[in-house]
């Protein structure tokens, strides 16, 4: 008896300094390998009703601009625009802007949304950083506003400039 409680007092002390030292180690590697593809929540290809959703569960102030299916918030001190395609009949999201409220020092900005999103960035010299995250998702940061945007949604729109 006294021996399986020492044993099994070392396996404990065994997985103790192995979370320690990596603590990745007990995450499903399903979850490891997860990346976040969404700016408080809203994500470009939701629908409407989803987004919907998200502003009732979360408590957003929003607003709905007139004629239209764009949505604006405040969240947090930061103004959010979130842009619905009019032409489809769920309105999936297309892009979702978000104008940051003192964002501090862009180094370590960039460094915490690389964290957050789990991607590594690039540097363009027209949007700034760049991030790719999710299915075809682009994040952009120029210092003071994140944009995510459905690539090809994008594409289509500033192709001609037509909405499809």
């Amino acid at each position: 008896m006294k021996i399986a409680i020492v044993v099994a007092g070392l396996i404990v002390v065994a997985i103790a300094a192995l979370v320690a030292i990596q603590p990745g180690f007990l995450k499903p590697t399903a979850l490891a390998n997860l990346k976040k593809s969404d700016i408080l929540g809203f994500s470009p290809g939701m629908t409407f009703e989803e987004t919907n959703k998200v502003v009732t569960q979360r408590r957003y102030r929003c607003r709905q601009l007139r004629d239209s299916f764009t949505l604006e918030c405040a969240v947090d001190g930061a103004k959010v625009t979130i842009d619905s395609d009019d032409v489809d009949a769920r309105h999936p999201i297309w892009r979702v802007h978000a104008e940051l409220n003192n964002p501090g020092p862009q180094d370590a900005a960039v460094k915490s949304i690389s964290g957050q999103f789990n991607a590594q960035p690039t540097r363009a010299a027209r949007e700034g950083w760049i991030w790719m995250v999710g299915r075809g998702l682009k994040l952009s940061y120029d210092g003071t506003a994140l944009k995510l945007v459905d690539e090809a949604e994008e594409a289509r729109r500033s192709k001609g400039g037509s909405r499809r």
